[in-house]
């Protein structure tokens, strides 16, 4: 995309977004007896560029100068017969600055004391803000030059999480946005922030809105960043920054090498700006200036991961070492020794050692597979048991931005800016399993062009109404997947691929927890997010009124679900038939077969899914908003607000978007069928296998329902009301403000865009050797009981054959659909905050803060399967086998469906919490904030994918509510533990007291003086608090038996034949052989350290060392070989006995939490500037991320109760340097 073409588009289009970085002077002129001045004159200069507003009193004494651009300013107030009141202030971004200029009587002429009125208390509005202002963007020690990671680092409440990106004070992902000079810089598809933010030299300041904002914001929370402009001087800047691990770099626990991993991060660039300058063409000073800015980074930094890894006897084919932690050895047996009558099979045996495989029998493809997997680096360690393998993980990243910004005033009434900014970052990182020495499997590159255009123009009819006209266009772009996008890495492995996709195959199921090829499906996102706003003020008495309308229009155009490859190895080919199992439902015998031989022997399920090409997808938004702020008197202000947004459903520009009919029992299409054929939306043979099952696919008007597949919302009213109160006066003053406010926003598109990729544009191509439906004699488990006809790499190519119509089974085909009724998602959000300056430049706060989220995103699930254990304790009979096996158990349809998913907006959440905060305003070389949020989130729903409510059918009869609302906060409420209940945040900068006129070298002079004098400290830190999941695996065994340790018991984990240190942090459940035990040799091979008075909270239904016969079990049973199981057995109607697991989906721990440890981080700077000339200044920076060196323990204690200490729970310090020179 030319930036001609950006230009044009943002120039015709004329859209844009109502967070621009303005800010607002106003106040109330007054006389030394409180009286009101109609008709004075106020003068706001700009001291860097001497742009030069001014405004009128009105009858109220009330003056207003807006559109300011964030910096020093001197302000001037004068009226006849009065002395001159002349001031100076420094004006942040997007501040209302309220001042009271009060005049004396006496001459015009008399000369008065400039003083700074920069004011340190919000007195005028009752939102909860937080600004970070050039000078501290400059001093802080921020790790990696992202505006977004400062702001984590020293704005209370703002969260960053796995699923939602940014949040604060708890709200769901969507609700919070990043915007720079009014241009979006978070795509809409997840919610994320782009790649590559804008530079740090191109920002000015950046504000967080994030509790009861007024009706100009969109969204309930807003990261607004306000670039840099040129001033009358000439100034600019050259800077580079290296951290490497010979400079300061230590390791962390995980780094058990010499020296720390290897690292080189090198950060550069240049910044000017300065008046329009063309010598005998043009001169601009005071008038037109421009500012640029431009900075690359080239990092490469692979960290130390741990994986699990086949061991090297394991790729000969000696599988000996399949031993489980209690000792138990999983015997392989050989798929082509199945007796065709019995099922029974022959171990294997190489040389007449059981368990060992001739190597000459590895399939091609296992040959292939394991030549590109890492060696196991601690050999001696079980990989059954933990990980085998220790070093750095791939990653590194190439990246740059540059940001252009002209101003221009056309005269003393209009002004107007306009910046351009431009990235690019590519990476290759880690995304999902071990990155194999190809770097294909479990590699992701990644490559985001973005760009951005904004413009503002401000115009002052009169002293009393003023309009902003702004607009923006952002191309938002990434691209990422495995490989190389074109090469067909399927076709070369001799694995099927119809399809034709260019993505890695993913396999998986090796029988080592973790092990496997995983991939990041390619994605494709070109986006379009192009906006319009209107913003006017008028003044009128003691009110102030502001209004203006917003539009926006959204297109992105997404390729989310190409076709893919999925094979795995779960195919029971090694397993042995249990021959007390009945034959309509066969087991393996416990302890037999692994997935790892299957992958050894070439024995897998195949399957190839068809995915649908680009959806085009656009959303719009309409918005006006009116905010009345109202000088009651001259201590309250109320600020009232009622903002409307109307949002049409989103739509694909082809009209190819699906949902499901429950009443039809049908697909529903937004198009033609042949249409949608045309666009590769849907795939004919999948439409004639529906039908041919019993299932329909009909088009929206034969459902009666809108093209958009959902209905209209008009309901987005989002009123604003609050106060601002100024009590006491002098040393007693104080203030108190506080707001209510509703707003709404649109859930990201990922959300729901999803469903899109599943059936009917989407249908997976199969040849399962545990799929009932395709087992030749109808049977389950055809793996455990056939001898394999197909080897992978060798006769698989053509394993699936997609005109077969075996290749889809009944249940293929999978709804997930939109219900019709989709409001946006609404937000409630309220605080009572009194603030005070308590000493001089200090201030401190204390705030209630709360919010209430509805409509939030959660899956009911109308169709699911009934689960084994429940239909077999509630049935009393086999499963269902044949033709119909995977669809006769499930809830709304036993003949063509599979899962049915309805997408809702009935989630809700809640957050509550009191936050206090110090202030200190730079003052005598030292400034400071700290911050202390106490906070509780609670949920059910708003996390995407991960929230849902299945069918009645899997429960046990009567044990959750029908009604489907209550259902949801029966099954889903709970605690959302990625927002912290406690954080502390601080932040400080300080002149160190060095040097010529300071306390120590006071009369230095010279060379020592430019040595020791200058420098300054600054730091942030942080603490926070975490949660930990209770585990639903073991049951307790009774009331109130938890117990917490903490650090109480430090222990050694010796398990896997290594010795691991960690903490007993509470009684979960260890086998009680494994407590404190020795090997006959005396080596530890349990947990070491267990309190003698240990008892476990909980434990499985058949825990180790039980020798009683379970309830039900057959005589014979040999218990421990199901030990640490949850294995029951149900006797069926036709006398047999079924051995399941039992899982009746409702633990009593579901939802459940503990606290886990703290974690805390500190980050420091040391600076200095050392004047080379008059104008030409050297900085020199250290900077010091985890400057203590602290390691922090991991969040994640496992079912064990167990805290692993072998890894760190943060990164190890590292040092950074940079110079930088400015003039």
């Amino acid at each position: 995309m030319t930036l001609l073409r950006l230009v044009l588009t943002a120039a015709i289009a004329l859209q844009a977004w109502p967070q621009a970085s303005n800010s607002t002077v106003r106040g109330v002129v007054r006389d030394i007896t409180s009286a009101v001045l109609p008709g004075a004159g106020v003068t706001l200069t700009n001291s860097n560029t001497n742009d030069t507003r001014r405004s009128l009193t009105n009858e109220s004494g009330i003056f207003v100068v807006p559109g300011v651009i964030p910096g020093p300013y001197r302000i001037v107030v004068e009226a006849p017969g009065m002395q001159k009141y002349e001031a100076t202030l420094q004006v942040q971004l997007q501040q209302d600055v309220n001042l009271e200029p009060v005049l004396s009587v006496g001459q015009t002429a008399t000369e008065v004391e400039v003083r700074d009125v920069t004011p340190l208390i919000t007195t005028d509005k009752p939102s909860i803000s937080h600004v970070l202002e050039r000078q501290r963007i400059q001093q802080l020690p921020i790790n990696g030059r992202a505006i977004t990671s400062l702001m984590y680092a020293t704005v209370p409440g703002v969260e960053t999480s796995a699923n939602a990106g940014m949040r604060a004070y708890g709200m769901r992902m969507g609700t919070m946005v990043f915007v720079f000079d009014g241009t979006q810089h978070n795509e809409a598809w997840e919610g994320w922030s782009q790649q590559r933010p804008p530079g740090l030299d191109a920002v000015e300041e950046f504000k967080v809105e994030i509790n009861g904002a007024s009706a100009k914001y969109t969204r309930p929370a807003t990261l607004v960043v306000s670039s840099r402009s040129g001033t009358n001087q000439f100034h600019g800047a050259l800077f580079e920054t290296n951290r490497n691990n010979a400079i300061g770099k230590a390791r962390q626990r995980q780094d058990t090498y010499t020296k720390a991993p290897f690292l080189n991060r090198n950060e550069f660039g240049a910044s000017a700006g300065g008046p329009v300058y063309l010598p005998k063409i043009y001169d601009g000073r005071n008038r037109t200036f421009f500012f640029s800015a431009w900075e690359a980074s080239r990092t490469i930094s692979p960290s130390t991961l741990q994986w699990r890894v086949p061991t090297e006897a394991m790729r000969r084919g000696d599988f000996r070492g399949l031993v489980d932690a209690q000792g138990r050895q999983s015997r392989i047996y050989d798929p082509w020794t199945t007796n065709p009558v019995t099922w029974e099979r022959q171990q294997v045996a190489h040389n007449n050692v059981p368990n060992t495989v001739d190597p000459s029998r590895i399939s091609p493809l296992a040959k292939a597979l394991f030549a590109v997997t890492p060696l196991p680096t601690l050999p001696e360690v079980n990989p059954l048991i933990d990980f085998n393998w220790s070093g750095p993980s791939p990653n590194w990243t190439n990246n740059w931005t540059s940001s252009t910004r002209i101003d221009h005033r056309f005269s003393s009434n209009t002004s107007f800016f306009t910046r351009y900014t431009q990235s690019h970052a590519k990476q290759l990182y880690q995304y999902a399993g071990q990155i194999m020495t190809d770097r294909l499997a479990g590699a992701t590159n990644r490559t985001a062009p973005n760009k951005s255009l904004s413009a503002t123009l401000l115009h002052t009819f009169s002293p009393t109404l003023f309009v902003e006209t702004m607009v923006s266009v952002t191309r938002d772009n990434q691209l990422r997947g495995n490989g190389d996008g074109k090469t067909d890495y399927s076709s070369q492995m001799g694995l099927p691929n119809p399809f034709k996709s260019v993505t890695y195959p993913q396999l998986t199921g090796a029988g080592i927890p973790g092990y496997g090829y995983y991939r990041d499906n390619i994605f494709d996102s070109p986006s379009w997010y192009t906006q319009l706003q209107l913003n006017g003020t008028k003044v009128a008495g003691k009110h102030e009124f502001q209004f203006g309308f917003h539009y926006r229009r959204d297109s992105l155009n997404m390729n989310n679900f190409p076709p893919t490859v999925d094979h795995n190895w779960n195919t029971q080919a090694t397993s042995l038939f249990d021959t007390t199992s009945a034959a309509v439902n066969p087991l393996a015998v416990p302890f037999t077969g692994n997935d790892l031989a299957n992958m050894f022997f070439g024995v897998m399920n195949y399957a190839s899914a068809y995915g649908r090409n680009y959806m085009l997808m656009v959303g719009k938004e309409y918005s006006p908003y009116l905010q009345d702020n109202w000088k009651v008197t001259p201590r309250l202000t109320l600020n009232l607000g009622l903002r409307y947004e109307f949002r049409p459903p989103v739509r694909e520009r082809t009209n190819t978007f699906f949902g499901f009919s429950l009443k039809d029992r049908a697909y529903v299409v937004g198009n033609e069928l042949d249409a949608m054929y045309q666009s590769g939306a849907l795939l004919p043979q999948v439409v004639r296998q529906i039908e041919a099952q019993g299932g329909r696919v009909i088009t929206w008007k034969d459902a009666g329902i809108p093209q958009a597949l959902i209905n209209t919302n008009y309901n987005n009213f989002g009123p604003r009301l609050g106060f601002a109160y100024r009590g006491g006066s002098g040393v007693s003053s104080f203030v108190m403000r506080g707001g209510y406010r509703i707003s709404t926003y649109p859930i990201p598109y990922r959300s729901w865009g999803g469903s899109q990729g599943g059936a009917p544009s989407r249908a997976s191509f199969s040849n399962s050797l545990t799929n009932t439906v395709q087992s030749p004699d109808g049977l389950p488990a055809y793996g455990l009981r056939s001898r394999p006809t197909i080897v992978a790499g060798v006769n698989s190519a053509d394993a699936i054959n997609i005109n077969d119509v075996r290749t889809l089974p009944r249940g293929f085909a999978t709804g997930s659909f939109r219900g019709l009724n989709q409001p946006d998602g609404r937000v409630q959000d309220w605080n009572l905050t009194i603030e005070k300056e308590v000493m001089p430049a200090t201030v401190a706060r204390v705030s209630y803060i709360g919010n209430y989220s509805g409509n939030q995103e959660i899956w009911v699930r109308h169709n699911e399967a009934t689960p084994a254990y429940i239909w077999f304790a509630t049935r009393l009979e086999p499963q269902p086998t044949g033709e119909f096996a995977s669809v006769a158990t499930r809830a709304y349809d036993q003949r063509t469906y599979g899962s049915i998913n309805e997408f809702t907006a009935k989630g809700r959440s809640r957050f509550n919490g009191a936050q206090f905060e110090l202030e200190r305003r730079y003052e005598r070389g030292f400034a400071y904030q700290i911050f202390y949020l106490l906070g509780n989130t609670m949920m059910n729903g708003g996390q995407e994918g991960n929230d849902f409510v299945g069918s009645l059918n899997t429960y046990m009869p009567g044990a959750v509510p029908e009604n489907i609302d209550e259902r949801i906060r029966f099954l889903q409420y709970r605690r959302d533990f990625e927002i912290p209940k406690h954080r502390v945040r601080w932040n400080f900068v300080a002149d160190l007291p060095f040097g010529k006129g300071k306390k120590y070298g006071g009369k230095a002079s010279g060379i020592v003086d430019k040595l020791i004098g200058g420098w300054q400290a600054a730091g942030m830190g942080n603490l926070r608090s975490f949660f930990f999941t209770l585990p639903t695996n073991i049951f307790p065994n009774g009331p109130n038996t938890i117990e917490r340790y903490d650090y109480k018991y430090p222990i050694e984990d010796c398990r896997s034949g290594r010795c691991n240190p960690g903490y007993l942090w509470w009684n979960g459940y260890i086998p009680a052989n494994l407590i404190n035990s020795v090997d006959r040799n005396g080596r530890p091979n349990g947990v070491m350290g267990v309190p003698a008075n240990y008892k476990s909270a909980a434990q499985p239904l058949v825990p180790a060392g039980s020798t009683a016969l379970p309830a039900n079990a057959p005589a014979g049973t040999v218990v421990s070989q199901f030990w640490d199981s949850n294995t029951v057995w149900i006797p069926l109607r036709n006398g047999t006995v079924q051995r399941t697991t039992f899982d009746n989906g409702l633990h009593p721990w579901r939802n459940q939490y503990l606290p886990g440890p703290l974690q805390w981080g500190m980050d420091a700077s040391l600076f200095k500037f050392v004047n080379l000339t008059e104008s030409l200044v050297l900085r020199f920076n250290i900077d010091m991320f985890n400057s203590f060196n602290h390691p922090n323990n991991p969040n994640s204690i496992s079912g064990d109760g167990i805290l692993s200490t072998r890894n760190s729970g943060s990164g190890a310090r590292t040092t950074q340097l940079t110079l930088r020179l400015q003039w």
